[in-house]
Parts: C-alpha cells; structure tokens; sequence
C-alpha cells in the first residue's frame, strides 16, 4: 500500500491558517505565525494568497464550499420528498446543520470566533461571500414552513439556532464539568439531534406578537 501523498504547501498554509486563526483571530495570527506552523517561508504565502485576507478568505472558502453544496443537496432531497407541501422544520435544520459535522473540520470553532466571538468587517466581507446566499436560501425554505411568522422573526429565531449550535460545538463538555461527571459529555454528533428536536419546537411555536 502506497504511502498518502504529502500534503501540498498551499494546503499546509491553509491547514496552518484555520488552526491559528480559530485559536487566536485575525489580528492576532500573523503572517509568520502562519508561516512557521505550516514551514514555509513567507514567500510562499505572497505567492499563493497575496494578502492575510486573501488566505481567511480562502481558508473559508476552502471549508464552505463543500458544506454549502451538501446543504443544497440536502434541501433539495427533502423538498423532492415534500412535494407540493412545505418541507418539515426538522428536515430543514438537518439540512443547514449536519453538513458542518459531516466536514469533520475546525470550521466549527472558526464559526465560532468570526460570527460571536469577533465583530470586525473583514469577517462580514468574507460571511456575505460565502455564508449569505445560504443564509436567504434557506431563509426563504424556513419561510415557507413558516408561514405564521414574519420573515424578520424567522431570521431572528434562527440566530438563536446558530447560538446554541455554536455553542454545542465549543462547549461539549461543560455540562459534564459543571455536574462534576454526573452528566456525560456529549459528542456534537450525538447532541445535534437533541438541538434539532430543542430548535424545531421554538421555530414552530406562536408568533412572538401572537402570545403579548
């Protein structure tokens, strides 16, 4: 059996550039840090990206790309399978949800820090490039099954979703810790159906002005 090949250096800038920045940021992770982890010297960086944005962008890039393809498979076997009839809320969440696991990758804790943990434009550049036309597509589906709710409160619900997702991928062990041990860790395969099951029901329930 033949040895697996050796990764390419713009593949080791790239593994080099999701592990730090998730671990410290953009503005913390500079150019040499990204350099000496990876073993490449900085030319090689200039050559291949250009810029410590051009490489955020296509360390994301890299990532959502696969992601954003599986969530439309996803969408469209479950809209296949609906019918004429809105596509049930758990189908759509698993959807949106089960292709970041599926990826087996740091995007997780990169989410993490570029949506809740760093509010800075160069974040919101590369979310609207690569994370927006997911976001209103599936905006629109949840829409449809939906219908009792405004759109802008659909939206605002499923932060709240991207909340507690981020968090069941930071923070696995935190019960367990808390409990002293009296309540298992759980893995973020495991928890993302009790999410589904959590997030459904708050998504289906009454319009916030319907319950005032």
């Amino acid at each position: 059996m033949s040895p697996a090949p050796l990764p390419s250096t713009k593949d080791r800038i790239l593994d080099a550039a999701e592990l730090l920045f998730a671990d410290h940021g953009f503005d913390a992770t500079s150019l040499r840090m990204i350099t000496a982890h990876a073993g490449v010297n900085l030319a090689a960086v200039n050559y291949h990206f250009q810029s410590k944005e051009a490489l955020l962008d296509a360390t994301v890039a890299r990532r959502a790309t696969p992601i954003n393809r599986r969530r439309l498979e996803l969408l469209a076997r479950y809209e296949s399978e609906a019918g004429d009839k809105p596509v049930p809320v758990e189908n759509l969440l698993d959807a949106f949800l089960r292709p970041i696991l599926e990826a087996g990758c740091m995007v997780p804790r990169l989410m993490v820090r570029m949506l809740y943990l760093e509010q800075k434009p160069v974040f919101k550049r590369i979310f609207q490039r690569h994370l927006q036309p997911i976001v209103q597509r599936f905006t629109e589906a949840f829409g449809r099954s939906l219908p009792h709710l405004p759109q802008q409160e659909v939206m605002l619900r499923m932060q709240f979703v991207l909340g507690a997702f981020a968090q069941l991928m930071s923070a696995t062990e935190t019960l367990h810790n808390i409990t002293e041990g009296r309540f298992p860790a759980l893995e973020p395969s495991r928890g993302v159906g009790y999410l589904i099951a959590f997030s459904a029901a708050g998504l289906k329930s009454p319009a916030f002005e319907n319950t005032l």
